[in-house]
């Protein structure tokens, strides 16, 4: 068809430029891909490059299409993007498209095959935008529609190009009914495009005669359009409905244009088991992409009964069979929801169990599409159920993310890790442990994977009210003066409580976390709060003339935290695990919860006191504890778990606390007294160990090498100290404490809200011995006397470990009033592995430039000789995990 169009191209170029490019970037590596509602229009169109991105690797889909712009879509899909761009024209279409402009030769081509019209004024305005009607007129040109015949012009041509082009298909697929009047987006003109390639080309029997005479006017006007009958081997190429195997007999216009585009038939679906179409070029796939849904939903119908639900739907009067299938997250669900099902197809309604396990899976913020036989028109061919969960990230590496349920969420399905060669990797890399992100998760043969992650969204603001279902089950709140419902898949346990009582209880603004949809997923800092402190000290403030007192002390992560019990005096230990919880008393914001309620003999969250009966490492993961009294039981180590070493001050209050990541070697004689906080799972999260530690490392350490300078702030002292963190000194600047600490001294620190420090000295204790360590890179081992003692004495190079002990010509390190002599007796030394320094290890086969290196550093603080600080390990690139150095 439309031969006369090889005499245009026979002026400009030569048929060895016909020729189909392809985008400059590939839809995949797209920077703006998510923000692609078309993704399957706009990655087949940009295969074939006649709609690529940007030089930036954008493609900006909502972005406006021009006229100029169009008229080059119109030329590449006819001839092909290569040779459209290699076209020429000699003399300027319109007053306003030089020759020298991007798109005069393409819009030179549309004008002389009568696919587009200036303006009466003599321009054509290409940058202006265009409606969505105007470009398909275009494209049905394309396809051989007459638009002289057809009515394309003078008044009335939007009603005819709307009228032909819906029966040609060009309106289908879009996500909300076709605004042709209004401006079309670049992603609209790709899915416009789409329909044209898989529409089929017409032409015409005859031209319009014109036959006049004596009292005679007749017009014959040629409008006997037909399809135009594909002979050719490309013949089922394009799917069409209703075909055997794709064959029509029809000419589709990609089978006429683009011979090497393939849309595979059959049963073809995605990921998640919706239908769905598969296209290759070449015979290389460009993808698989989900059909659009005739029904999708994001919350269950209203009324009381299964059937009011389906029908406040639409589609309680549609049919389901034995082949109609039910996926959740992939997982076949056929079976369960319309069991017994025949070939013989049934009306939905007319079954009550059906009904009701198919609304079941309805509900607020769960995606359920229903995709309708395009045959039958009245079958239920696919309902898809798609859930989407808030996890909580449980580990982070530069290799894989994994993720654990956010408390008490249900329905709920555990998850695979999260490696670095799933997709799904680039929107968790960057999270921390402890984060929140909705997870969409999919079946894949025995697992459920990760298919993608996002952010969710949160409200932060006042809990002032709840609302309730008839069954008194909480189904929405009000936060921030707004209300939001509750979703489907949610956290049971921090919603179920809330009551009149717990909101006044609650003493802060909650964190609300909302799903894709905007329903209510999880709400933290609400209600009844329960939590656990170990008790360090305490203080009273006068308050509204009563004495209020308050309880200062670490939480299970081994942050400092405080609260306020108010007026009441509860008997407590200072030292011990306790549980508190918010109160509604005016004079306190939380108050302690009696041992007997706090702990749990049955598991579950809680505390437990420990056993010392037997000796307690990692290897056997599992310690032993009992409460109240209660028979022993033997517990399991989370993941996650610490062991928090108390440091007395005189015996009373806890002045500072150790943290080691993981478990510690503790005696059974220093398990007298210690405590055991159970998680939720049931699993050991902390040990919490009531003397100094003897095996602790500690993360935060650094070295206070002088005090710089003292102020005071409203009458209290504050310290500006000179330090050195892993090797590198000041890395965030002098810091500020109100802790008095001696220079020449290790402590432990934590960064306070404000942005000072609170300092520990290592323990002092005369019948412990602590460690901690130092994390060194491999560009900051130093060949001076800083890597070790961070500036202490003036000649000595710590980075060679000596067979001797250390006098104080070689570089004293001076704790309090106690020199601590740096020695490697009774331990292995590096000398003896081979390597006269920490450089030499550096610069060895072992370590590579980007490894890191440990060092445990053992304090023993016994009085007389043996009070040295000693290097016990040198470990490379992975503390506990790799085979020491020493």
């Amino acid at each position: 068809m439309k031969k006369f169009l090889s005499l245009v191209l026979a002026l400009v170029m030569t048929m060895s430029l016909v020729t189909i490019g392809a985008g400059a970037t590939e839809y995949k590596d797209l920077t703006d891909k998510k923000e692609i509602q078309y993704e399957e229009a706009v990655a087949v169109l940009n295969k074939l490059g006649i709609i690529t991105g940007y030089e930036d690797g954008s493609f900006k889909p909502t972005g406006a299409l021009t006229r100029g712009a169009a008229a080059k879509i119109i030329v590449s899909l006819m001839i092909g993007s290569d040779a459209a761009s290699s076209l020429t024209v000699a003399a300027a279409p319109y007053k306003d498209v030089p020759v020298t402009n991007t798109f005069a030769a393409v819009i030179s081509y549309c004008k002389t095959a009568g696919y587009i019209n200036g303006y009466s004024d003599g321009t054509f305005r290409p940058t202006a935008a265009l409606t969505g009607y105007a470009f398909a007129k275009m494209l049905l040109g394309a396809l051989g529609y007459k638009g002289t015949v057809e009515g394309f012009s003078g008044s009335g041509w939007t009603m005819k190009v709307a009228s032909v082009g819906n029966t040609a298909g060009l309106y289908n697929d879009f996500n909300t009914p076709f605004q042709g009047n209004a401006g079309i987006t670049r992603e609209q003109a790709c899915q416009l495009a789409l329909n044209t390639l898989k529409a089929t080309e017409v032409e015409y029997k005859g031209d319009k005669v014109n036959v006049t005479g004596s009292g005679i006017n007749v017009s014959i006007d040629g409008s006997d359009r037909q399809n135009v009958v594909n002979t050719s081997k490309t013949d089922g190429n394009i799917y069409k409905t209703g075909s055997s195997m794709g064959k029509d007999g029809y000419m589709q216009f990609a089978e006429e244009h683009f011979t090497d585009l393939k849309q595979v038939v059959g049963t073809i679906t995605d990921d998640f088991g919706r239908p769905s179409n598969k296209w290759s070029f070449k015979n290389v796939t460009i993808g698989t992409y989900a059909k659009t849904a005739d029904f999708s939903f994001t919350a269950n119908g209203s009324g009381d009964s299964s059937l009011d639900k389906l029908k406040s739907l639409g589609i309680d009067g549609y049919k389901v069979d034995s082949s109609t299938s039910v996926m959740v997250n992939n997982d076949n669900n056929a079976s369960t929801v319309f069991a017994g099902a025949t070939s013989n197809p049934v009306k939905l309604s007319s079954n009550s169990t059906w009904m009701n396990k198919l609304t079941d899976l309805f509900g607020n913020g769960v995606a359920v599409q229903v995709f309708i036989d395009d045959t039958t028109a009245d079958l239920i061919k696919a309902i898809v159920v798609i859930r989407t969960e808030m996890m909580e990230v449980n580990s982070v590496s530069s290799k894989n993310v994994s993720l654990k349920q956010a408390d008490d969420t249900a329905p709920h399905q555990a998850v695979a890790t999260v490696k670095d060669t799933d997709d799904a990797f680039a929107s968790l890399k960057g999270l921390k442990v402890e984060d929140y992100t909705l997870v969409t998760y999919r079946k894949d043969g025995a697992n459920y994977v990760v298919d993608s992650a996002a952010a969710p969204q949160t409200v932060t603001g006042a809990l002032t009210a709840v609302s309730r279902n008839d069954k008194n089950e909480v189904n929405g709140v009000t936060v921030g003066g707004t209300a939001y419902k509750l979703a489907k898949v949610k956290d049971f346990n921090t919603f179920k409580d809330l009551t009149a009582a717990s909101i006044s209880a609650t003493k802060k603004d909650v964190t609300l976390y909302l799903d894709a949809y905007g329903y209510a997923t999880y709400i933290k800092d609400a209600g009844s709060t329960s939590n656990y402190m170990i008790i360090g000290d305490s203080y009273q403030t006068l308050v509204n003339g009563k004495l209020v007192k308050t309880l200062t002390g670490w939480d299970m992560k081994g942050v400092e935290t405080s609260i306020n019990i108010g007026t009441a005096n509860p008997a407590f230990t200072y030292g011990d695990l306790v549980k508190y919880e918010s109160t509604s008393d005016s004079n306190a914001d939380y108050k302690l919860i009696p041992t007997s309620a706090a702990t749990n003999p049955a598991g579950g969250k809680g505390y437990v006191a420990a056993t010392g009966g037997v000796d307690v490492n990692s290897y056997d993961n599992t310690i032993s504890g009992t409460a109240n009294g209660g028979a022993v039981k033997n517990y399991y180590f989370a993941s996650g778990v610490k062991t928090i070493f108390e440091d007395f001050n005189g015996g009373t209050t806890v002045d500072s606390i150790f943290v080691k990541d993981g478990v510690a070697n503790i005696d059974k004689a220093d398990l007298v007294g210690a405590q055991l906080y159970i998680n939720g799972d049931g699993a050991v999260e902390a040990i919490v160990v009531k003397m100094p530690s003897k095996d602790a490392i500690s993360n935060n350490t650094m070295f206070i090498e002088y005090t710089a300078s003292s102020t005071s702030d409203n009458g209290t002292k504050k310290y500006t100290y000179n330090v050195w963190v892993d090797g590198v000194e000041n890395p965030d600047g002098q810091i500020v404490s109100t802790d008095n600490i001696s220079g020449k001294t290790f402590v432990t620190y934590t960064k306070n809200a404000d942005g000072t420090y609170k300092l520990s000295k290592v323990s002092q204790d005369n019948t412990a011995t602590s460690s901690f360590r130092l994390t060194l890179t491999t560009a900051n081992i130093r060949d001076d006397n800083k890597n070790l003692v961070y500036g202490i004495g003036s000649t000595a190079k710590l980075t060679k470990i000596p067979t001797g002990n250390w006098t104080a010509n070689d570089g004293v390190l001076v704790g309090g009033a106690t020199e601590l002599n740096l020695s490697t007796a009774k331990w292995a030394d590096l000398t003896d592995n081979g390597f006269s320094s920490l450089k030499d290890l550096a610069n060895s086969d072992l370590v590579k430039a980007t490894d890191t290196i440990y060092l445990t550093i053992v304090l023993n603080n016994k009085t007389g000789a043996d009070n040295r600080l000693k290097v016990a390990q040198v470990v490379v690139n992975g503390f506990g995990t790799t085979a020491p150095i020493i």
